[in-house]
């Protein structure tokens, strides 16, 4: 299975397969709890990260029939200043509605739990459910690690979903002290660095 950067070209078609994936995920069921329009906000909210902070960096990556996509963060990618957090709260407030404080203290309470030293940060990663169980999710990762090895540096993510924890172990990545995000069990994993 063929796998690439994303592109600009492919947001739309990954904003739908981000949608999908997350729609009945826990911590999304969390921060949406509108299961009508959980579809719709899921797309605007992880759609504006995708689009603002992992596609102008070359930090997405896709399939060719584009049925899944990882998104990773690099030690040293810029940051939004306090003036783009401010423009972003409108996209925020459409995707979240008046669950955004809720949001906005779970991405806190991720954000304070990552590792301090330099890592690599699966953000997402995210297959048509259709196509979920079918390898696209371990081709993705397949792509992607060799770099993230060759900077010999460890790699960290969290999720919300017991059953993604064996995917994620069977590239090396071991679950840490695991805790909620208001009633959402989450499982942090660190990858170790290959240096």
């Amino acid at each position: 299975m063929a796998v690439r950067p994303a592109t600009i070209a492919d947001a739309d078609a990954l904003e739908d397969v981000l949608a999908d994936a997350f729609d009945t995920d826990p911590i999304s069921m969390h921060l949406v709890p509108d299961s009508r329009r959980r579809r719709e906000r899921l797309r605007i909210g992880m759609g504006h990260v995708m689009r603002r902070l992992y596609l102008p960096h070359g930090g997405a990556w896709t399939t060719d029939e584009r049925d899944g996509v990882a998104m990773w963060g690099r030690p040293g990618d810029p940051t939004p200043s306090a003036l783009e957090q401010l423009r972003d709260l409108p996209t925020f407030f459409r995707a979240f509605g008046r669950h955004v404080p809720r949001a906005m203290r779970a991405f806190e309470t991720a954000e304070k739990r990552r590792p301090q030293e330099d890592h690599w940060y699966l953000e997402l990663l995210a297959v048509r459910p259709d196509r979920q169980g079918q390898g696209v999710g371990s081709a993705l990762l397949g792509a992607t690690l060799p770099e993230v090895d060759a900077a010999g540096l460890p790699a960290f993510l969290v999720t919300s979903n017991a059953r993604n924890v064996p995917l994620y172990e069977r590239f090396g990545f071991v679950v840490g002290d695991e805790y909620d995000i208001g009633p959402v069990h989450v499982w942090p994993m660190l990858r170790p660095g290959a240096g």
